[in-house]
């Protein structure tokens, strides 16, 4: 168990490592469609008064 805890742990810093060949890092920022609805959508998932993106209570 202890073996395949450490590939995972191994495996996820690679995917996080913009030196990687493989992985090639995370792409930061937004990479969306770029329409006005697909920004739209964007916007009222970061706004924190939406109530269509809140979390259960």
């Amino acid at each position: 168990m202890e073996r395949q805890g450490k590939a995972n742990n191994d495996n996820k810093s690679n995917q996080c490592n913009p030196n990687n060949d493989r992985h090639q890092g995370h792409q930061p920022g937004y990479g969306g469609d770029g329409t006005k609805a697909d920004r739209d959508n964007h916007g009222n998932q970061l706004n924190p008064n939406n109530q269509n993106y809140q979390p259960k209570k």
